[in-house]
């Protein structure tokens, strides 16, 4: 695998106390913080049109109360990870999801944050009027 592969995760699992608001959102309504941060993944960054009770949180609800909160979530980490490159597996997705998901919802949703912003910083390159023209 090459070096862009296996980006190391910009925002650490054990740093999920900041921000303090996104922490405490993660541990009373997981599902906001869940629906945010997909809404976000899946529309690059772009959160025009953004309800805090969408689809995605209906859904997490859904499966917290049959017990199986962790599965979006870790599906979600895995989706994070071929899109920004990260390292991890599988089992480190499922881990993360299912022994803190809290915290691994606040990194999600930090590192979404980070990695979205970023792309959006290089595609605004200053002065950049329109495509490249070719002389004849």
């Amino acid at each position: 695998m090459s070096q862009i592969q296996n980006q190391e995760w910009h925002h650490k699992g054990s740093s999920c106390c900041s921000p303090f608001s996104t922490c405490l959102l993660s541990w009373c309504c997981p599902c906001f913080v869940y629906g945010k941060t997909h809404y976000r993944v899946k529309n690059k960054g772009e959160m025009q049109g953004y309800s805090a009770c969408n689809g995605s949180c209906l859904a997490f609800t859904g499966l917290a109360c049959c017990g199986l909160s962790f599965i979006l979530p870790m599906i979600q980490r895995g989706d994070m990870r071929a899109r920004y490159h990260l390292q991890g597996n599988g089992c480190k997705d499922c881990l993360c999801a299912c022994c803190c998901s809290p915290c691994d919802l606040t990194q999600q949703d930090k590192e979404s944050q980070y990695h979205e912003e970023r792309a959006r910083l290089v595609n605004q390159q200053p002065g950049k009027n329109g495509g490249m023209v070719y002389g004849q």
